[in-house]
């Protein structure tokens, strides 16, 4: 796993191919400020960052690859959020144990970063106020969502 940083940007580069970086959220969504989401866009629109990649300490995010998923108020299963996301069926499994392993069933809200294999050894962040980083997952990008790969089955 490769992470580099360039000296003109702030945060490190975690650009890998079938990866997805997951990170989760226990903190009510509805009461999380929107500054948090506020994006500011460089290159053409395909950069962006926030104060979420600012504390992850991510040199920048490209929105076309990220998905989110949650609940404005309550808790949902952490199976159901994911499960509604892109190629979701080839990394579910890998997921829940991780998931099982810290003993998170339901969650508030999930971000996913496709192409990335975020590393805490290297940011030094496994969480901020809000998120929760969980595990870098090998995903099929020719995979159906959860969802959809049940139906398939039926």
């Amino acid at each position: 796993m490769k992470s580099t940083q360039n000296k003109n940007q702030k945060g490190l580069d975690y650009y890998h191919k079938n990866k997805v970086s997951v990170w989760i959220s226990l903190f009510p969504y509805g009461e999380i400020p929107d500054e948090y989401f506020e994006e500011k866009f460089t290159h053409k629109k395909t950069r962006a960052t926030n104060t979420w990649s600012n504390n992850f300490k991510l040199s920048y995010f490209n929105p076309n690859y990220m998905e989110t998923n949650g609940i404005y108020s309550g808790t949902i299963m952490i199976k159901k959020a994911m499960g509604a996301c892109s190629f979701s069926s080839s990394y579910v499994e890998a997921l829940m144990t991780t998931a099982r392993q810290k003993k998170i069933e339901e969650i508030t809200w999930i971000v996913l970063l496709y192409d990335q294999a975020y590393d805490v050894t290297k940011s030094g962040v496994e969480k901020d106020e809000y998120m929760i980083f969980l595990g870098v997952f090998d995903y099929d990008e020719t995979a159906d969502n959860l969802f959809e790969a049940d139906q398939n089955k039926a």
